[in-house]
């Protein structure tokens, strides 16, 4: 499989995905969309995986989807809605229904968008100095790939306001404690954490996991397709607000959005 923007590799039962844009801090394109899309479905479909893991290159995990791309391709709020359908189905929802455990490998910065990827796996371990947050709120956004809707699961109501109303960024090791990631340890220790979790799935019951992560999921996520197509309305109600539209040309300027409430 020949990717541009991931790299893509399957050893021993495990698939790993890394998302392979590090000049932009790994933010995603419409191409890196279809790629992930595309490895997921492999992943799935190769009997010979049994655990799958996604990281990133460089100083970033993913810092969500690029506003360069966004501001050129995403004019219309049918290019966006199509495009926020497209990629919960294609990215999120296949982490979320495939058979097999997901394992985000936090490097860097996870945000907005992947932030979102990470609370869609079904395991986490991040470097402690790794920084992680929502953010959408910062530029007038609102998380369509999940995060209103996942990360209250994980971290309790109040956590998830605060993080989501705030929009901070907050350590790999905070994560840990507040039970946002599984563990989180020294950057240089990251891999052989990541590989020390993953010998301890690759064994077990491709049956047994598949039922057992099935059963958690769908206890979990009740009504999972009115709350995510909620999410997908919502998100495009801000986009036709004036002030996201302010926070889309604040951040191409690199200065703090202005906000009129409108």
């Amino acid at each position: 499989m020949s990717n541009e923007t991931i790299i893509y590799e399957k050893k021993d039962g495990v698939a790993k995905i890394t998302l392979n844009r590090p000049q932009v801090l790994n933010a995603m394109n419409d191409v890196m969309f279809r790629e992930i899309g595309e490895a997921l479905e492999d992943s799935e479909e190769d009997n010979t995986i049994r655990v799958v893991v996604i990281t990133g290159k460089g100083r970033a995990f993913c810092t969500g989807v690029d506003l360069k791309f966004s501001r050129e391709k995403l004019t219309s709020q049918k290019a966006k809605e199509d495009f926020y359908r497209y990629g919960n189905r294609v990215k999120m929802r296949r982490i979320v229904e495939m058979s097999k455990p997901v394992i985000a490998a936090v490097n860097g910065f996870a945000l907005a968008g992947g932030f979102e990827i990470m609370l869609a796996c079904d395991l986490a371990i991040a470097s402690e100095d790794a920084q992680l947050g929502d953010q959408h709120m910062i530029y007038g956004f609102f998380g369509a790939g999940g995060s209103p809707f996942r990360l209250p699961l994980l971290v309790g109501m109040r956590k998830a306001k605060e993080l989501i109303f705030t929009g901070k960024m907050i350590s790999g090791k905070e994560a840990e404690r507040i039970g946002l990631v599984n563990r989180a340890v020294p950057a240089d220790q990251l891999e052989s954490a990541v590989d020390e979790l993953v010998a301890q799935l690759v064994d077990k019951s491709p049956v047994a996991m598949k039922i057992s992560k099935a059963y958690i999921n769908r206890t979990a996520y009740i009504d999972a397709d009115s709350r995510l197509e909620l999410l997908i309305m919502s998100a495009l109600a801000l986009d036709g607000s004036e002030d996201s539209q302010e926070g889309m040309k604040a951040f191409a300027e690199k200065r703090k959005p202005v906000y009129k409430g409108r």
